[in-house]
């Protein structure tokens, strides 16, 4: 059902035409204007631009706008409001695990929150106001039809990453297992884990585990998550440890079947524009950490497209961390 419903829209979409959609007390209008000029309530949507692969939600306070990219490509994008003074946003890397098409809040007066995506305690994706600035109680406002879109294109892990300002985008391949380099023979074994895969479904009843990765300089620690119960727990080693690792976020978009090799997007946090990363940058960071063999193993039984990876200084303790909602950190001054 969700698939014929994208095939249509795609369909509307490749035919260039704006649309508007009545959605509440007003009109929200598809639009090809340049993000820049978007005003509250105007969105984009091209799904085809990228029909299949792993969907990652970026949302950005200053600009009041969420991206919405798939296997790496962005396909649609819409003004939003997010919270207001008192209220905030949580900023932060989280993860979707929760979906009610139509929720209502147990907070607010039993208001109808449509398409609700949760990726922080009670703050959601959803269908709401737009006045052109933070209004919300720290959920993130879409256009009715918008969040609609958006929620049939999410998955079981989708990353919702919220920045102060915009973040950049940037693909990357590379033949080793979290992007480290390995002997062929292993890669080849552990891809073969991967080749295969589907992204983590959303249907009720499927038992479809999202995966995540933490690496902590600060811990000198490598902990994952598996809808968000903590199952790995290592000590490893940073190579030219007083070097600052940064903070760097990946997704994997799968294999490639010719070159056997990952392909991962990366997402530069707050860097202020859609311009992509350094990514010889990315992949030097990643080739100083020092993995057991046998934590390698278990990463490879897990992996699967639409994973996550983020490489931090800081500590991964309860207080950037929690594992009850799946965020996989989150710090304001940082992002």
């Amino acid at each position: 059902m969700i698939q014929a419903k994208t095939t249509r829209r795609a369909l509307l979409a490749a035919g260039g035409a704006a649309v508007l959609f009545a959605a509440g007390r007003g009109s929200f209008a598809q639009t090809e204007k340049p993000v820049t000029d978007l005003k509250p309530g105007e969105w984009s949507w091209y799904p085809e631009r990228a029909l299949s692969g792993p969907v990652a939600v970026l949302v950005s306070l200053s600009d009041q706008l969420a991206f919405v990219y798939r296997n790496g490509i962005r396909i649609g994008v819409s003004t939003v409001s997010t919270g207001r003074t008192g209220y905030e946003t949580p900023v932060g890397v989280f993860t979707i695990l929760r979906k009610e098409k139509l929720h209502h809040s147990k907070a607010y007066n039993n208001a109808a929150m449509p398409d609700s995506q949760f990726f922080f305690g009670g703050c959601a994706l959803h269908a709401g106001g737009l006045p052109g600035y933070p209004s919300s109680h720290g959920c993130v406002h879409l256009p009715l039809a918008f969040a609609d879109l958006v929620f049939s294109v999410t998955h079981n892990g989708t990353p919702v990453i919220v920045t102060n300002d915009r973040s950049g985008i940037g693909s990357l391949s590379h033949s080793g297992l979290v992007l480290t380099n390995s002997d062929l023979k292993a890669v080849e074994a552990m891809t073969g884990h991967v080749t295969g895969k589907s992204l983590p479904r959303d249907t009720q009843g499927e038992k479809d585990d999202a995966f995540a990765i933490i690496v902590s300089g600060a811990d000198r620690r490598l902990i994952a998550l598996r809808n968000g119960t903590e199952f790995i727990n290592a000590e490893i080693g940073i190579e030219h440890p007083r070097l600052p690792l940064g903070t760097h976020v990946y997704m994997l978009k799968g294999v490639n079947p010719a070159t056997h090799v990952y392909d991962w997007m990366a997402i530069g946090l707050g860097t202020g524009d859609e311009a992509t990363v350094d990514v010889q940058r990315e992949i030097a960071v990643t080739a100083r950490l020092v993995i057991p063999p046998d934590v390698y193993g278990q990463i490879a039984r897990n992996l699967h497209p639409g994973a996550t990876m983020m490489l931090t200084d800081l500590p991964a303790h309860p207080e950037t961390r929690s594992t009850t909602d799946f965020v996989i950190m989150r710090d304001r001054a940082a992002v």
